[in-house]
């Protein structure tokens, strides 16, 4: 029997990234050394293209954004599920009633795959019936699609087991039969303070920065996963403050 680490985070929003959030990451991969890493999307913000955006949100680039998200997974993934903020560059590549818009999202979409191919990332696009899981079994691993109250047990209500981002607040849901099972929601890799949109969100008083690190058993699939969350500056684990 041997067990494999693995190392989950999700959401830092392109430029809007926490770049405080991503030292204390990296420095944490570097010790834990783990066998596989997961991004759980929103590797982009991409605010001024999504649906209902304000005349503000509408004048704002996304160069700069795009940019930050490539530069993010320098960190080093394995794995990426799209979420729902990165899925507007695809759908505006498909759809666009703009040409400009539209031929500009698709050459920013091959140039987004080709980092993704480059860096040898197995990903699957934002879609209910799309997610990842490791070699040796263990949780599903998807961006996530609900929110609101007890979202770590609305997912395992769908998806059974699983790793989940999207929310920004910690929660975890331990099943009550037989058969067991857990689903954990992730904390977020942004800034929450440069995250305006949502300053009249009440949901966003449970957000919290931070990721997540697991074992899993190799013959078994079993695993275990525990939570990083920064408070008040400090960045607490299971093992201590990081």
């Amino acid at each position: 029997m041997a067990f494999k680490r693995f190392l989950v985070c999700a959401d830092n929003h392109g430029h809007l990234v926490n770049k405080q959030a991503v030292k204390k990451f990296k420095a944490f991969k570097e010790d834990f050394k783990p066998h596989h890493t997961i991004h759980l999307g929103d590797l982009f913000d991409l605010t001024s293209i999504r649906k209902g955006a304000s005349e503000s949100d509408r004048q704002l680039g996304i160069a700069e954004d795009f940019q930050a998200g490539l530069e993010f997974l320098d960190l080093g993934f394995n794995y990426l599920t799209l979420g729902n903020h990165d899925a507007r560059l695809w759908e505006h590549a498909e759809d666009s009633q703009t040409g400009v818009m539209r031929e500009s999202c698709q050459t920013l979409v091959k140039h987004a795959e080709s980092a993704f191919r480059e860096r040898r990332i197995k990903y699957v696009h934002y879609n209910v019936n799309q997610y990842l899981q490791l070699p040796e079994g263990g949780p599903k691993f998807l961006h996530g699609f609900l929110a609101g109250q007890n979202p770590a047990k609305a997912h395992f209500d769908r998806f059974g087991p699983c790793l989940v981002g999207h929310c920004h607040s910690p929660d975890t849901y331990t099943a009550k039969h037989i058969s067991g099972g857990q689903a954990h929601v992730l904390g977020c890799m942004a800034n929450i303070e440069s995250m305006t949109y949502a300053e009249r969100y009440p949901n966003r008083l449970g957000w919290r920065t931070g990721w997540g690190f697991g074992i899993i058993n190799d013959k078994t699939g079993k695993w275990n996963f525990w939570d990083v969350v920064e408070e008040d500056g400090c960045y607490i684990s299971p093992t201590g403050i990081l």
